[in-house]
């Protein structure tokens, strides 16, 4: 039987509802009351009306001792956490906090397929990176982390390093080996810090890949609202029972808003409990729904297919369509205009899904419809599109780093266009959003090589890049 959970928060919420209070304080809304015609039409005033501030009984997100305080720590029992920090700003203040937290001026090991708001985490630590090569499938070129072995390698050869951080999983759904990169780093005594946004889910099923709080991660951030019932921007930052390092508390009351959302932190009560109750049975009902969408669609759809394979241990939420006859932005185009239909991220070999943890059969219904209209409208086509590992967005070899990351980023500026780029030393982050990955960081050289996977993957040469100013050694 499940353990009773209590919504501590939402409870003091509902009592200050109650009493139908006289708002002489923040927000200008003055609960719901002044709302404009258009937010009144649309929502009602319900919704605002709970749209409290620090009140009294309602404790206080930066010095919580009362019903945010019991409601973070319960969150933590249903996850496995020793301590859980909800956050309002979304998971970039968790990671920031928990790189300031355990590698301020120190260095730490950084796989090269990290979001930028790592990169902008190790800026705000005065952290220096040691880059790790890929692991790059054969076939796509994706990325899949990084191998214990090239883990073990710069272990030995980086002996002072203590830091490592990860992704679990990757914008796909792949986790490959990061269980293993995790028991490797903690039998070498490093602290481990991952960023799982897409991961927040894992903890629950046992068929699902692992999370790697479970696997012995010390800092652990996760987006909840990606995957779990939650509000935008409402994330979590798990910390393992066994971590004994500096606590991030102290850097998360820096980084994020001294006007924290209630509705927010309700959400993160509510999803959390909803995980701990109900998630597992619901959880396997939909990967039933799930795996039965699959298994349609390999085998009724011509052009269009699931791209999956067991050695990368795939979250099977992230459905990811392949085709050889339609880019996935032309996908999502098909999608978007005919069926209302709209995916998280197109690349050049697909279109990526995030499914619901609670997916049923309805809905697998209403998205397999919409493949079956796609599948017959790409037959139409009469043309291919390249798939070829090297229209992939993530080099092989890590970019030569003149100057580091910090230098190069507080440095003199100028703007060129990217076909007279080449040679010149990257002054910005080179990405492609979504997934936010750099190509370059500032610092590195931009090659030919660079500025074929920059066009490839869509860019244009004729578009400005920004470079350090006068630089071209």
């Amino acid at each position: 039987m499940n353990k009773p959970y209590i919504p501590y928060l939402w409870q003091r919420m509902e009592q200050l509802h109650r009493k139908n209070p006289v708002s002489g304080h923040t927000p200008g809304h003055k609960n719901g009351i002044f709302l404009p015609q258009l937010l009144q039409a649309a929502w009602g005033s319900t919704f605002a009306s709970y749209d409290f501030t620090e009140l009294d009984g309602l404790d206080n997100l930066h010095f919580s001792t009362d019903c945010i305080a019991r409601s973070q720590q319960q969150a933590a029992e249903i996850f496995g956490a020793g301590q859980c920090f909800y956050l309002v700003n979304g998971t970039t203040a968790g990671l920031q906090a928990s790189i300031m937290a355990a590698c301020s001026n120190k260095t730490v090991f950084v796989p090269r397929h990290v979001h930028r708001s790592v990169y902008h985490s190790l800026l705000l630590a005065h952290a220096k990176p040691v880059y790790l090569p890929l692991e790059l499938d054969e076939d796509t070129s994706l990325p899949l982390g990084i191998s214990a072995e090239t883990l073990k390698t710069y272990i030995e050869t980086y002996p002072d390093c203590k830091n490592l951080i990860l992704v679990n999983p990757t914008y796909q759904g792949i986790t490959a080996n990061n269980v293993e990169c995790v028991q490797l780093a903690k039998a070498h005594g490093l602290t481990v810090i991952v960023d799982e946004a897409h991961g927040s889910h894992l903890h629950f099923h046992n068929d699902l890949p692992s999370s790697l709080l479970d696997a012995g991660a010390d800092l652990v951030v996760q987006s909840w609202h990606k995957t779990l019932p939650v509000l935008t921007q409402g994330s979590a930052l798990l910390v393992n029972k066994n971590y004994r390092g500096t606590s991030p508390e102290h850097f998360l009351s820096l980084l994020q808003t001294t006007s924290p959302s209630y509705l927010i932190m309700a959400s993160l009560e509510a999803g959390s409990i909803y995980m701990g109750t109900d998630s597992h049975s619901h959880i396997q009902n939909a990967l039933q729904a799930v795996y039965s969408l699959h298994s349609r669609i390999e085998k009724t759809l011509d052009t269009l297919h699931v791209l999956w394979k067991p050695e990368w241990k795939q979250d099977p939420f992230k459905l990811y369509i392949t085709s050889n006859i339609l880019s996935g932005a032309e996908m999502d185009e098909y999608l978007r205009m005919n069926h209302a239909i709209y995916s998280e991220m197109q690349d050049n070999h697909g279109i990526l899904f995030i499914l619901p943890v609670q997916t049923d059969t309805a809905w697998c219904e209403t998205l397999y419809n919409a493949l079956l209209s796609l599948d017959a409208h790409s037959k139409t086509q009469n043309h291919t599109i390249d798939t070829a590992p090297s229209a992939s967005f993530y080099c092989r070899e890590i970019p030569e780093a003149v100057y580091p990351l910090q230098d190069a980023f507080y440095t003199e500026k100028e703007s060129v266009l990217w076909r007279d780029a080449v040679n010149r030393i990257a002054g910005q982050f080179i990405l492609r959003y979504p997934p936010g990955i750099p190509l370059l960081v500032p610092g590195e050289r931009i090659t030919q090589e660079i500025l074929d996977l920059w066009t490839a993957a869509g860019g244009s040469r004729e578009e400005t890049v920004t470079v350090l100013k006068g630089e071209t050694r």
